[in-house]
C-alpha cells in the first residue's frame, strides 16, 4: 500500500502506448487564461503584419523616390518635373536638380539635369534642348555645344521603376 505521505506529483500529460507512433500528447487538464491570451497576441501579430505588408505592396522602399504618376507624364514627349527628395532624407534632392522623363518611341528613360529657366524639352533631332539657355544634349544626355559657345553639363541618367502606376528614380544611381 503506498505510503500516504508519499506525495506524487499529478500527471499534467502523458503518452498513452497506442499514441506512440503518432507522438500524440494527452492533456488531462485545461490549458487556461494564459494560453488563450498568448494565442490571440500572435494572431494579432499575424494579422498587423498581413496588413503591413498588403499596403506596402508594389511601393519600393529606400533608396527609391516617387517622381509622378506616369498618367501624368504624356506619352510621345519629354517632360520635366522636379526632383524628389531622396528616401531616408528630408532634405531636398540636390539644389536645383530635375527629373527629365522621356516617353518618345514607346520607352522610358529617366535622366537628372539642373534646373535653368525654362525646361528641358524634346529636340528634334532625337535629343533634348533647353531652347531659352541655346543648350542642346544628343538622345544619351550627352551635350551637344554648338561652336563658339559653352558646353551644358552632361544629363546624367538614372535608374527608375513602375509600381502601381507610379514612377519611381533612385537618386543614388544604384
Amino acid at each position: 500500500m503506498p505510503d500516504p505521505d508519499d506525495h506524487q506529483p499529478e500527471r499534467i500529460a502523458y503518452l498513452p502506448s497506442r499514441a506512440v507512433k503518432a507522438r500524440k500528447l494527452i492533456l488531462r487538464s485545461q490549458l487556461g487564461v494564459p494560453w488563450i491570451v498568448a494565442a490571440a497576441l500572435f494572431g494579432v501579430v499575424i494579422f498587423s503584419a498581413g496588413t503591413v505588408f498588403l499596403i506596402r505592396a508594389g511601393h519600393p522602399g529606400a533608396p527609391w523616390a516617387r517622381v509622378a504618376a506616369v498618367s501624368s507624364l504624356p506619352a510621345g514627349a519629354v517632360t520635366q518635373v522636379p526632383a524628389p527628395a531622396p528616401a531616408p532624407a528630408p532634405a531636398p534632392a540636390p539644389g536645383g536638380t530635375v527629373v527629365v522623363v522621356d516617353r518618345r518611341a514607346g520607352a522610358l528613360r529617366t535622366f537628372l539635369a539642373r534646373s535653368g529657366p525654362c525646361p528641358v524639352t524634346a529636340d528634334p533631332g532625337g535629343g533634348f534642348a533647353r531652347p531659352c539657355l541655346r543648350q542642346r544634349w544628343t538622345a544619351a544626355g550627352i551635350p551637344a555645344p554648338r561652336p563658339g559657345e559653352a558646353s551644358p553639363p552632361p544629363l546624367a541618367p538614372v535608374p527608375f521603376q513602375l509600381a502601381r502606376g507610379q514612377l519611381y528614380v533612385n537618386l543614388s544611381g544604384r
